[in-house]
């Protein structure tokens, strides 16, 4: 009991803070033109409180387009995984919410996706200390919290919901519960197309775990797969095509391959270019920088994790968490894919010198605040 209220006395103190990068855009920072689509006043107007500059940036870019799912269904958003939506959808609807983006949709996708972080917190110190003390688990909790995309888990996101069904999975896989381990990796490849990664995850965790009646054991793996299979029929159904999830991603002229596969080397050279090529008096230019270096941080951490002997299947699954969207051409939201794959908090955790975890501190907490501040004023971060 003393953990949870220790978790959740951090939780609450990182969430207030997150307020303050709000307030010192809205003081510094106008509302970037051209870019007014992206917050929830174009679509529902200025209505209090959510015209609060606390609260309505919490919807800034997808989360406009989660609300509009959850309120309308599917239009043309096929590129947003269905789960977080439903979810929202359906206790908006219980709640008596009447329309996409009023104020019932708002506040229950927000105090959604933060209850999916608090609970996340807590599961990931649970896991944690199945293998390491309790000072590992807290400064785990820590680690993750601080990074610069950590933001999103606070926001109209899936990013939240993702982070506590791979944490519940490998918690119930430790615990050989195979049938409930899988059944939150069915609900796990409803909620982003890295999901996936998860299955060969637990299939190693199951074969170096569990060595009797394997085969009797092994039918629940069939479970996300069916899932993932189902919305692909899905996706033939209502668009004529099983993939049109993913090639939908072309829609946001990010650079990112739909046809075909792109070596993370080949992607490495393209923004190398970029910065070569580009003013680093122009926003985009930063944004690259900090795509670019995101790569290379969740790079080394997986490296650093296979040196510490972090248990391999954690590896395993950050690593094709990483290379799927890495494989794309771009880095475009790299951060946030980055940001839900807590091995690598725990890699940091382990490292033996000190100065670096601080400078991780430091550095992190400034670009946490310096992205919150210029997302919620219409600039893209990830």
């Amino acid at each position: 009991m003393m953990r949870l209220k220790k978790i959740t006395l951090l939780f609450l103190t990182w969430r207030t803070f997150l307020f303050l990068p709000f307030y010192v855009g809205s003081l510094l920072i106008p509302y970037r033109v051209g870019q007014e689509f992206t917050r929830i006043w174009y679509w529902a107007g200025m209505d209090k409180p959510v015209s609060s500059i606390f609260l309505f940036p919490w919807a800034n870019f997808d989360g406009v387009h989660y609300l509009n799912i959850a309120g309308n269904g599917y239009t043309a958003n096929a590129r947003f995984f269905p789960l977080f939506p439903l979810i929202a959808g359906f206790i908006s609807r219980m709640m008596g919410a009447q329309k996409a983006f009023d104020l019932t949709y708002f506040l229950t996708s927000l105090i959604l996706s933060n209850l999916f972080l608090l609970i996340s917190l807590w599961v990931l110190y649970a896991l944690v200390r199945k293998d390491y003390p309790k000072s590992i688990a807290w400064w785990t909790c820590i680690f993750l919290l601080l990074f610069p995309a950590s933001f999103f888990f606070a926001s109209i996101y899936s990013e939240s919901l993702f982070l506590l069904l791979s944490l519940l999975c490998f918690y119930f896989a430790r615990k050989k519960q195979w049938i409930v381990s899988n059944l939150f990796a069915s609900c796990l490849v409803l909620t982003r197309l890295v999901g996936i990664c998860i299955i060969p995850a637990l299939i190693y965790e199951f074969i170096t775990q569990d060595k009797k009646n394997r085969l009797k054991k092994s039918y629940s793996f069939l479970l996300p797969v069916l899932v993932f299979m189902g919305y692909l029929w899905f996706n033939y159904l209502n668009w004529g095509n099983a993939l049109h999830f993913l090639y939908s991603q072309g829609e946001l002229n990010n650079g990112r391959s739909t046809a075909s596969l792109v070596l993370f080397p080949q992607t490495m050279v393209r923004y190398v270019k970029i910065f070569v090529t580009v003013s680093p008096r122009i926003y985009e230019w930063w944004i690259a920088l900090v795509e670019f270096v995101s790569f290379l941080f969740a790079g080394s951490m997986v490296y650093i994790a296979w040196k510490k002997n972090i248990r391999f299947s954690y590896i395993l699954y950050s690593a094709f968490c990483i290379l799927i969207p890495a494989s794309s051409g771009t880095f475009s939201g790299l951060p946030r894919y980055v940001a839900i794959l807590f091995p690598l908090y725990l890699a940091i955790t382990l490292g033996k010198n000190t100065g670096m975890k601080l400078l991780y501190g430091v550095v992190s907490g400034i670009l946490l605040f310096v992205l919150l501040m210029v997302f919620s004023r219409g600039y893209y971060v990830s």
